[in-house]
């Protein structure tokens, strides 16, 4: 690909995957590129896509699909469908592939629960971090991992006494290359929360993801609600590129894909209680 085919690609990414344990991944692979070429434009064009995992303690799908990666038994690449899974030059980083050329990478990350009950990301790294500690410390620790810290909204976990811990960090210089995080689920008739407008004046960027829930049938969800950035990956180090230009000064990103209805997010909340 030659820079000026590249410079006409867009980047999707999905910054908020979790490869729950009911998916099937055949139908976790296919429904997120059928929703990454939804939202390409204009349609039909070339474009690479990225689905940045954040697995919880005790998880490790990544470490499954190296597995699979590695092995020829026909019994595991069966349960891929039509993709293929492959190498790449970033051990955080896999590609997965069809025979037609359809492509997607897929990129380790952890998901940690801190000492004030807050969700922070670790992204772009197959590295382990504790639960129970501190933000400023998770935050640390994210930094000098070289990983991408980024603090997505959750339901109520953004109201009261977790809402003023969050508003002093984005306020401080701790919140220097860290992002907040925006997600699917968030139901529309919420509004914009106060976080993400004063994060965004203290010069956050928000990262979009799908974050799809332990439901069957949110499999569907993975790769419709994301970022978009201009120009491909090229090379096969994809995590060390993105992670360049996500650090980058002068970054900008598109949101795309829609918040989630009332109706729908409340149907949610009583499908994970029941």
């Amino acid at each position: 690909m030659t820079t000026k085919e590249n410079e006409k690609h867009e980047l999707l990414i999905d910054a908020h995957v979790h490869l729950q344990g009911c998916f099937e991944l055949s139908c976790f692979f296919d429904s997120a590129y059928q929703n990454f070429c939804h939202y390409v434009r204009p349609a039909g064009s070339g474009f690479s896509a990225v689905l940045l995992l954040s697995e919880v303690a005790g998880v490790q799908q990544f470490d499954r699909l190296k597995a699979i990666c590695n092995s020829d038994k026909l019994d595991q690449q069966a349960e891929l469908g039509s993709w293929r899974l492959f190498k790449t030059e970033d051990n955080a980083a896999l590609e997965v592939r069809r025979e037609n050329g359809d492509a997607m990478f897929i990129i380790a990350g952890r998901q940690i629960v801190t000492l004030e009950k807050l969700e922070v990301h670790a992204l772009l790294t197959e590295t382990l971090f504790a639960d129970g500690e501190p933000l400023d410390e998770t935050i640390s620790k994210i930094k000098s991992d070289g990983a991408l810290p980024v603090i997505p909204w959750g339901a109520g976990k953004w109201l009261g006494e977790r809402g003023k811990v969050l508003m002093n960090f984005i306020t401080s210089d701790m919140s220097n290359n860290v992002f907040l995080g925006d997600n699917g689920g968030r139901p529309f008739l919420w509004g914009t929360p106060r976080h993400f407008v004063d994060g965004r004046l203290k010069g956050m960027l928000v990262l979009p993801g799908s974050d799809s829930l332990p439901l069957a049938r949110e499999v569907k969800r993975v790769g419709s609600f994301g970022f978009k950035m201009q120009g491909g990956l090229i090379g096969n180090q994809p995590a060390s590129e993105l992670k360049k230009r996500l650090f980058c000064d002068d970054l900008s990103v598109e949101p795309y894909g829609r918040l989630h209805s009332l109706i729908g997010f409340l149907k949610d909340q009583v499908s994970l209680r029941l």
